[in-house]
C-alpha cells in the first residue's frame, strides 16, 4: 500500500513539473497591411502559421481588423485570446493560446501604438516604432522602458516588434549602396529622416541594452540574417525586427530565428521573428 502512495505521489510530482517545465513558442510579425486584406493570403498565412503552432503571436500592420474579426482570425489557428491596439492606421495586436490579462493600449504620443499585457506570467510589449523619423523612435523607447521600469525586479519581460531600427550588432553588414540609398531618400522626401547625422542610427537599439535588455537573436546565433525586405519586394539587407528579453527571461530563451522560407519570401515584406522558451 505504501509503495501504491508513493508512487502516486510521485506521478503527480511529475505531472506538476511538467506544467512548469514546458516550451513556449513566440512569434513576431509585421505582416503588411493586415496580410494585405487579401482573403487568398490570410489563408495561406492560416495554414503556415498553424504548423508553425505558436504559443504566442505578436502583429504590427493589422489594418483592416477589428477586435471581433482578430478574434476570429485568431481561432482559425487555436488562439482563443486575442487583443488589438486600435481601429485606425497601423494596429499592433496580440493573439495567445492563453488568457491575455492586464491589457494596457497605449496610443498617445506614439506614431502607431503600443500593447503591454501579461500572459502565463510574462510581461509582454508590442510595439511598432515610427518609420521616418530616429529622433520620434528615441522618444517611443523611451516611452516603453519607462513603462517597463515600473515593473516588479526580477519578473520576465519581453519587448518585441518592428523598431524600424537597426542595432550595432550588426553593423558589419551595413554596406554603401544601403547608405547612399538612405541619404537619397532623404533629399526627396523631408519627412524621411532616418539617419541621425548622415549616419546610420543605432541609439534606439542601444537604449533597449542601456536598459538591460538582450537582442535574443545574438543569445544563439552566431551569423547575422536579415528581416527585411522579403525576396517578393527587394534584397533582403537588415534586421529590423527584434525580440528582446530581460536578464530574467534571457536564461530561458533556447532558440530565436527569422524565418525565411518559401511562404516568409512573399507573404509580407518583413520575416517573421521566432523564439523559444524553455520555461
Amino acid at each position: 500500500m505504501k509503495t501504491i502512495i508513493a508512487s502516486i505521489v510521485i506521478y503527480f510530482g511529475l505531472c506538476t513539473f511538467c506544467l512548469f517545465a514546458q516550451q513556449l513558442k513566440v512569434l513576431s510579425y509585421n505582416v503588411l497591411k493586415g496580410l494585405q486584406q487579401d482573403s487568398i493570403i490570410q489563408k495561406e498565412y492560416i495554414h503556415w502559421v498553424d504548423s508553425l503552432d505558436p504559443d504566442i503571436v505578436a502583429y504590427q500592420e493589422m489594418n483592416g481588423f477589428t477586435q471581433k474579426s482578430l478574434e476570429a482570425f485568431a481561432k482559425k489557428y487555436g488562439h482563443p485570446y486575442a487583443v488589438q491596439s486600435k481601429l485606425e492606421g497601423f494596429p499592433v495586436a496580440l493573439s495567445s493560446k492563453y488568457p491575455i490579462i492586464n491589457v494596457q493600449k497605449v496610443v498617445d504620443n506614439m506614431w502607431h501604438a503600443y500593447l503591454y499585457a501579461n500572459i502565463n506570467h510574462i510581461h509582454v510589449f508590442v510595439i511598432h516604432f515610427s518609420p521616418f523619423s530616429y529622433e520620434k523612435r528615441q522618444q517611443e523607447v523611451r516611452q516603453v522602458l519607462a513603462h517597463a521600469a515600473t515593473l516588479p525586479k526580477g519578473e520576465k519581460i519581453m519587448v518585441m516588434g518592428d523598431f524600424n531600427s537597426m542595432a550595432v550588432s550588426d553593423a558589419s553588414v551595413v554596406t554603401d549602396a544601403l547608405l547612399k540609398r538612405m541619404k537619397e531618400s532623404e533629399m526627396k522626401h523631408t519627412h524621411i529622416r532616418n539617419l541621425n547625422q548622415g549616419q546610420i542610427d543605432y541609439t534606439v537599439t542601444n537604449a533597449m541594452k542601456d536598459a538591460g535588455f538582450l537582442d535574443s537573436y545574438w543569445l544563439t546565433n552566431q551569423v547575422f540574417s536579415p528581416s527585411v525586405t522579403t525576396k517578393k519586394y527587394g534584397t533582403p539587407a537588415r534586421r529590423i525586427d527584434f525580440l528582446w528579453v530581460n536578464p530574467a527571461l534571457a536564461k530561458h530563451v533556447k532558440s530565436s530565428v527569422i524565418i525565411h522560407d518559401h511562404t516568409t519570401d512573399h507573404l509580407s515584406d518583413h520575416y517573421p521573428v521566432f523564439v523559444t522558451l524553455d520555461l
